[in-house]
């Protein structure tokens, strides 16, 4: 599509435009199930989850922010890691004097590469590297930024991030906040798809490589003995999540739907949260038969009783959000990354709307604004169940 406009001018908008897209995926492989099991709803949501009880989340402890790196194939891969900062930590093995970062000021060092994304939806080879943006996205919660190649605990629970086709490191951020603040390690590294595009792709750096570096690199880090793993993933992401790991690893799948491979079977995961919304125009569920189509051995959630107090999640659970201001793709994301793109692509919307470009769920989006909202449905949902499985 995009090689039959032509023209420098369509080109740069392409270029720019297509990032609307950047998070979603086509699922054509993916084999729905013809049995369902819809249940009741069996857990109630208070207030709407604006008000979440404190010491059920364990929201006592502070976070810090490290900029991490590994070497993969002779390639620096940068790793975002989010912690927990207890008291003995904080004296012993951070330095306080770095900590840098109130709720205020910004956070995260955010790109995104108008280059990259052209070599990957386009296989343009000819758009120049100064062709980015770069941005300062705030954190949700008061974050330390420690400047040390290194985590500060030997032990506790590891939970693993993958973006999706044109993320970034930080479009979870939010999630990997929460997590750390009921004391889990977060780590989300920088996959070859990233539209921040630190490093050159190389044949042979994929996702399974860079995902196995990361567990094996937690040793270097001096995380000697963590107690459990999970892994979480957003859109292409919940492809990663799925095929991590072993059937230890707590799994949760956000934008994806619960899918079949090799002729029909399902991927043998003991546990498995999925999170998906039918305003999804890039995974829509309606497109695999939505709730009829769930796999009888999923527990279908309600959105109206999102579970967080003395209720225990079943290993594989789904929520799908049903209702047409529900979240689209890239409403899961953080807000931040969305706004850098609300920044980047707005003025261009309705050229490319005029010249039939597809920008999906972005023009959505740009409207419904609803990344908060969406997140006081998904984050408790996310933090018992990885509580649960793994703690």
């Amino acid at each position: 599509m995009f090689r039959m406009l032509g023209g420098g001018t369509l080109l740069l908008l392409a270029s720019i435009t297509k990032p609307a897209t950047a998070f979603l995926t086509s699922h054509d492989d993916i084999i729905p199930s013809t049995n369902s099991n819809y249940l009741p709803s069996i857990l109630k949501m208070a207030e709407k989850n604006t008000n979440i009880d404190n010491d059920n989340n364990n929201m006592n402890n502070e976070v810090g922010y490290s900029s991490l790196s590994m070497l993969v194939m002779n390639t620096q891969i940068p790793v975002a890691a989010w912690y927990p900062i207890v008291k003995d930590d904080e004296e012993s093995n951070i330095n306080t004097k770095k900590e840098e970062h109130t709720k205020q000021e910004t956070c995260y060092s955010h790109r995104i590469s108008i280059k990259r994304i052209g070599e990957l939806l386009a296989q343009w080879n000819f758009i120049p590297e100064f062709a980015s943006k770069s941005y300062e996205l705030q954190s949700n919660i008061p974050i330390k930024i420690v400047d040390n190649n290194e985590l500060p605990s030997a032990n506790g629970p590891v939970v693993l991030f993958a973006h999706g086709y044109l993320g970034s490191r930080f479009d979870l951020a939010h999630i990997c906040e929460a997590l750390a603040q009921d004391g889990f390690t977060c780590l989300s590294a920088e996959y070859p798809e990233s539209l921040a595009a630190s490093y050159e792709r190389k044949e042979g750096l994929d996702r399974t490589v860079i995902t196995n570096q990361l567990v094996e690199e937690l040793t270097t880090w001096g995380m000697t003995n963590p107690t459990s793993f999970g892994i979480v993933g957003h859109s292409l992401g919940t492809g990663t999540a799925l095929s991590a790991g072993d059937d230890s690893w707590a799994r949760v799948c956000i934008a994806g739907f619960p899918r079949n491979f090799n002729n029909g079977l399902a991927p043998t995961v003991k546990s498995a949260l999925y999170i998906s919304s039918m305003n999804d125009g890039a995974v829509s569920p309606q497109r695999f038969g939505g709730v009829d189509a769930i796999p009888k051995e999923y527990t279908l959630l309600s959105e109206e009783a999102i579970p967080y107090n003395n209720k225990i999640l079943p290993s594989k659970s789904m929520l799908l959000i049903d209702r047409p201001d529900g979240p689209n793709h890239i409403s899961f994301l953080t807000d931040g990354v969305n706004n850098a793109m609300i920044d980047l692509l707005s003025p261009l919307l309705p050229i490319a709307k005029g010249l039939s470009i597809p920008v999906l769920d972005f023009d959505k989006y740009q409207l419904s604004r609803d990344s908060d909202a969406t997140a006081q449905i998904v984050i408790p949902l996310v933090r018992q169940y990885l509580k649960e499985q793994m703690i």
